[in-house]
């Protein structure tokens, strides 16, 4: 892929590129990137949702391209073609270890609990979790502990093929996909029956989704949650466009300004 800036609270957009077709280019060779902009980072409920161009196919995430320069969550094996996308991939008869060539770092899941001394009638145990890849969960962390007063969290690898991962997230809990499929927030007391079973579908939208539980239907802190993520969340800038105030090249790091973090010996952070 070229060389492409990243901005958090920025508005993406601009021209498409595509990525180089030569073995050197990796994987995902003459794929379409880029373009996507803020006005668009939101899908549904649904995987595959939120795609400004490239969704030719309800029925699978397989060949699109990459409209906020990085690629789709995996929910593993026979998920609507997100096993492209999976941790060991194999791509045109090559495995690759995905997760490790992730623009951002490997895939991880935190916490988003409430700090309940700034959230009159919040519930401690609304608690939504968030799954992207670590430098966006980072990023996103600092930003939600200052504007909807999160407690801070340790993230955690994000890995649902694994037999042990029960704990974790499942795409009926999904309540929000952003930035083509590549974020989202789940709650585990939402279980979207659509989301499940033989026709599940890329263009679902909202009223094609189970309703949220009354307790956070009208949340104020999930309102928070969502608005802040939407306006903030990492996304490839316009060509050309360079801010030196939160900008990287896409698959090495995401900055994240006015934050000490401690990095352990597997790559995840600890704040």
């Amino acid at each position: 892929m070229d060389t492409v800036s990243v901005s958090a609270w920025g508005g993406g957009g601009g021209s498409r590129r595509t990525i180089p077709s030569n073995a050197a280019a990796g994987p995902f060779a003459g794929r379409e990137y880029g373009g996507g902009d803020r006005h668009t980072i939101y899908g549904t409920r649904a995987y595959g949702s939120g795609y400004p161009y490239g969704a030719n196919n309800a029925r699978s995430i397989r060949g699109r391209p990459f409209p906020y320069g990085v690629w789709p969550i995996s929910w593993g094996q026979n998920y609507l073609g997100g096993d492209e996308y999976s941790l060991n991939a194999i791509i045109n008869g090559t495995t690759y270890e995905l997760d490790f060539l992730r623009p951002g770092g490997p895939m991880g899941v935190v916490k988003l609990a409430p700090d309940t001394s700034h959230w009159s009638g919040v519930s401690s145990e609304e608690v939504y979790e968030m799954i992207g890849d670590r430098d966006s969960l980072a990023f996103m962390m600092a930003d939600l502990v200052d504007w909807c007063h999160v407690q801070p969290q340790t993230l955690r690898r994000f890995d649902p093929s694994n037999p042990s991962s029960i704990s974790q997230p499942r795409p009926e809990n999904v309540i929000q996909y952003y930035r083509a499929s590549s974020f989202a927030v789940t709650y585990p007391g939402y279980k979207n029956t659509f989301a499940l079973g033989s026709n599940i579908s890329t263009s679902q939208t909202f009223a094609d989704s189970s309703p949220l539980p009354s307790r956070i239907a009208n949340s104020g802190f999930l309102r928070c949650i969502n608005d802040t993520i939407g306006n903030a969340l990492p996304i490839a800038d316009s060509p050309g466009l360079w801010k030196s105030w939160m900008a990287t090249i896409l698959g090495i790091a995401v900055w994240v300004q006015a934050l000490i973090l401690e990095i352990d010996d597997n790559g995840w952070i600890s704040y």
